[in-house]
């Protein structure tokens, strides 16, 4: 474990401890419901089947009903014990990292910043985000939060009926951070495809090869668009890039810099399954605090080169 990880783990061991009896205690409480509810459903079906007379396989199905219903039961108390860990560990991690920051787990970032980023041309059907955190680093006010954004899909198969499913636009972490300068258009840089037409936005050619390789930039202002992709902020990116390997895009709107990071896991949760006193979760999500609000400092967005006007 890192240095800095470890110090502040043995910091969170009586909090730990807590987060486990209190695992142990729901566990418990989901058991004793599961043993009641899987075991009428058990009944249930031994009486229907003795009484139908069918075959031994209604017995297996009743049996396995029971246990789903057993697990489900159980399962259930994961949400009370997931509420507690954000409230009491992600809160604290957040904290240790950025002490002028705040974790509002319940909170999101809206949907509307989400479709004027530009990033993606079709709007969600639906929407949902959690994990927001918020605050400032040094000069630099900022927001991150987890996303996911689905389109509703309906097809007909050849017998008429209709089938709806949904499919992620995204799915990852959003960071929007002020980049302490009003902009005339809107600058996107997507990554490099064949495609090269984006409706209402003129492609912007740059001269750094290796960024042109992974990247393709559009822009509602040339001219702009090149004055904010510096060739060092090209390099900034690059390496910003490396760290996501879900490879990011990135909108320059409205004084703000978006950064879309696709992953495809979802983070700050736990559940009743597993303990936490010596699990690599807790490090893994530190980690993933400390790439994310390192984005500031990657982009050097405190070092005002511009002033709004």
């Amino acid at each position: 474990m890192e240095p800095n990880f470890a110090t502040l783990y043995e910091s969170l061991r009586p909090t730990l401890e807590q987060l486990e009896a209190k695992r142990l205690e729901l566990k418990s409480k989901g058991t004793k419901t599961g043993l009641i509810a899987g075991g009428i459903c058990l009944l249930i079906g031994c009486a229907i089947t003795i009484w139908s007379n069918t075959s031994p396989i209604g017995l297996a199905i009743s049996l396995i009903i029971g246990l789903l219903v057993f697990a489900g039961c159980i399962h259930s108390q994961s949400s009370e014990l997931c509420a507690y860990y954000k409230r009491n560990i992600i809160a604290t991690l957040v904290t240790h990292l950025c002490p002028n920051a705040r974790y509002q787990p319940e909170q999101g970032i809206s949907e509307q910043i989400f479709i004027k980023s530009g990033l993606f041309s079709t709007p969600p059907d639906r929407y949902h985000s959690e994990d927001l955190i918020s605050g400032q680093i040094d000069k630099t006010v900022f927001l991150c939060s987890e996303i996911v954004a689905e389109e509703k899909r309906v097809t007909h198969d050849n017998k008429g009926h209709t089938h709806t499913h949904w499919v992620d636009i995204f799915h990852g972490f959003f960071f929007v951070a002020d980049f302490q300068k009003d902009f005339q258009g809107q600058t996107l840089v997507f990554r490099n495809t064949w495609i090269k037409l984006r409706p209402g936005r003129q492609r912007v050619k740059l001269e750094n090869s290796e960024f042109e390789k992974s990247f393709d930039v559009y822009s509602t202002d040339q001219v702009e668009a090149r004055y904010l992709l510096t060739p060092r902020m090209m390099e900034q990116l690059l390496t910003l890039d490396r760290k996501f390997p879900g490879k990011i895009t990135v909108s320059f709107y409205n004084s703000n810099v978006i950064i879309a990071i696709p992953d495809s896991r979802n983070h700050f949760e736990t559940n009743i399954w597993k303990s936490q006193l010596h699990n690599t979760d807790i490090q893994q999500e530190f980690q993933t605090l400390v790439t994310l609000l390192s984005i500031v400092n990657d982009l050097n967005l405190n070092l005002r080169i511009w002033t709004k006007e």
